[in-house]
């Protein structure tokens, strides 16, 4: 069995329905990945054990979060935060299905376990996935001992995953988000970028020159999502151009991305070719986006028949 243990924050999500109605849910990046990396690998019949690692209350709204992760399968791996509560956000959509987001997370319960450092000697697995947002949320103390303890697994046989999911409000500066999320990036087996990402914090002329300057901090697997034009990616000196899948329709590109890293996750597991992998990747992505919301229903078929 491969354990997948999922490093982050997760929140309440309200989702506009219209102006005066929202839909709950629970959701956060790296948490949408750990739900979808679930998924596909049961589809591809991947034994995997897949937690999630965050801080949470002991208020109703967390235990609700608890209740959705173990309807997800997705273990529990969370700690108890006394008198803090979830983060929460919420997601408007636009005609063309781009979202944009507000959020009340500043005193979250997952804030205040991130700031201190002992969580971190709580990561444990055969492949742990973070994001830009992970060790944004940290303290410069917290990524200090999450560095030190990803090396420490990395010796010990287990990959890393790292998508930058770069959110500027969310960061002193865009100097710094550059050099801590290129420090994780070099921590890594595998890491997701979007152009986007690249453009905005290095200036990146092409998908193709963002890919390599993420492999040259040592990565052996880099993907660059370029939207609706694909992905690239670069294994070793071989670089491969993936087209997306066409959805039916972009309803919200909510988790897109997240969706998108658990699926080439989960088929990579099994042992799959990168290349083929992006494949599987893409045609989740695109089930994702044609759907309200970060968490499809559990009925929606993610890949096709056969």
């Amino acid at each position: 069995m491969t354990r997948v243990l999922c490093v982050g924050e997760c929140m309440l999500e309200l989702t506009h329905l219209d102006s005066t109605t929202a839909r709950l849910g629970v959701a956060g990046d790296t948490y949408n990945t750990a739900v979808y990396l679930r998924r596909v690998a049961h589809l591809l019949h991947a034994e995997t054990e897949v937690g999630y690692l965050t801080g949470l209350g002991t208020d109703e709204y967390s235990a609700g979060i608890r209740t959705r992760w173990m309807a997800e399968g997705v273990t529990d791996r969370s700690l108890p935060v006394q008198d803090r509560m979830p983060g929460l956000y919420t997601v408007r959509v636009d005609e063309n299905g781009e979202r944009r987001f507000a959020y009340w997370r500043s005193d979250s319960a997952a804030r205040t376990l991130f700031a201190g450092t002992d969580w971190a000697e709580h990561i444990t697995g055969d492949l742990i996935h973070l994001s830009g947002i992970t060790v944004q949320i940290a303290s410069p103390s917290a990524r200090r001992a999450l560095s030190a303890r990803l090396r420490k697994l990395r010796r010990e046989g287990a990959l890393v995953s790292f998508d930058t999911n770069y959110r500027p409000a969310g960061w002193d500066s865009p100097r710094t988000a550059a050099d801590v999320m290129d420090r994780f990036a070099a921590l890594a087996d595998i890491v997701f970028a979007s152009w986007d990402d690249e453009t905005a914090l290095h200036d990146s002329p092409t998908p193709d020159a963002a890919a390599h300057r993420l492999a040259a901090l040592g990565p052996r697997e880099v993907i660059v999502k370029t939207g609706a034009d694909g992905a690239h990616l670069l294994t070793g000196s071989q670089l491969h151009h993936t087209p997306a899948a066409v959805p039916a329709r972009v309803l919200d590109t909510t988790a897109a991305g997240d969706a998108f890293a658990g699926a080439y996750l989960a088929a990579r597991i099994t042992g799959t070719a990168p290349a083929e992998a992006l494949t599987t990747a893409h045609q989740v992505a695109a089930v994702v986006v044609a759907h309200p919301g970060a968490i499809t229903p559990e009925h929606v078929p993610l890949l096709p028949a056969g």
